[in-house]
């Protein structure tokens, strides 16, 4: 009874000091024996609506593919920018009271671009915030639709803005310039309601401005009104000598005049 006890208890104490080698070799088993899916396989099972997880044996992640081509692969048919935001690829939800809010990455074929999409539920709808490669390359902030290579539907903000590559308005100082008589300036005012080489309100409502090429406009009216300053400056100056001489002349003359009129005195 004594040695039954003692290799019951010597059993059981090499069971405890082994703990660790007989889970590992009963993982191993199980794994080798068991076909379900665990990571290192070369794919996952479909799930449910054909959504596919995929691990290659060189570790890509695929989620809804089954050969995913890099470390992290969604693949998505696509949507557009404009369709319901639960048809994006991807979707980080976050709950703020009793609305959630989340923000959509997907593709949209139809423009060939990739887009950023917050969402408010409860709204009354959802919008494009960010638009990548649509048109050619342009990028949309705020439109779906850009026409420029950065087009932004509201107001941008900056601490500086550089315009480059655009014509300065030095050329009102060559000497060839013609500088428009300010009658000339009036008569056009008159007849079209705004200052020469300046769009007019209509073109600015339909087609926008440049501004680089506005500021360079701008320019060369304040310097064709600085030049009419110095033309007009100088024939003040003129005026003023001309003046002067005038009033020398006068001088002279009554000078002249008071002399004459003087008596001559008694011999």
């Amino acid at each position: 009874m004594r040695r039954a006890h003692c290799a019951i208890v010597g059993a059981c104490s090499w069971v405890t000091s082994h703990t660790g080698a007989v889970i590992t070799g009963l993982a191993v088993v199980w794994m080798t024996s068991v076909p379900l899916p665990v990571w290192g396989q070369s794919a996952w099972p479909s799930y449910p609506n054909n959504n596919a997880i995929s691990v290659t044996s060189g570790g890509n992640v695929g989620i809804g593919t089954t050969a995913p081509a890099s470390p992290l692969d969604l693949y998505h048919s696509g949507s557009s920018a404009s369709d319901n935001p639960g048809t994006a690829a991807l979707r980080v939800t976050a709950v703020t009271g009793t609305n959630p809010e989340f923000l959509n990455v997907g593709y949209d074929p139809a423009r060939h671009a990739g887009y950023l999409q917050p969402v408010r539920s409860g709204s009354g709808g959802y919008w494009t915030n960010l638009l990548l490669n649509a048109n050619g390359g342009n990028v949309g902030i705020g439109t779906a639709n850009p026409q420029y290579l950065l087009s932004v539907k509201g107001t941008v903000g900056a601490e500086e803005f550089i315009v480059t590559n655009t014509g300065w308005s030095d050329y009102v100082f060559q000497p060839g310039y013609r500088l428009r008589p300010l009658s000339e300036v009036g008569a056009y005012i008159q007849a079209n309601h705004h200052l020469p080489d300046i769009p007019s309100e209509t073109e600015v409502k339909e087609k926008g401005v440049s501004v680089g090429e506005m500021q360079s406009k701008l320019l060369a009216k304040v310097e064709e009104l600085t030049l009419h300053m110095i033309q007009a400056d100088e024939r003040n100056n003129r005026l003023e000598q001309q003046n002067q001489e005038l009033r020398d002349r006068l001088a002279r003359l009554e000078k002249g005049a008071a002399a004459s009129a003087t008596p001559t005195a008694a011999k």
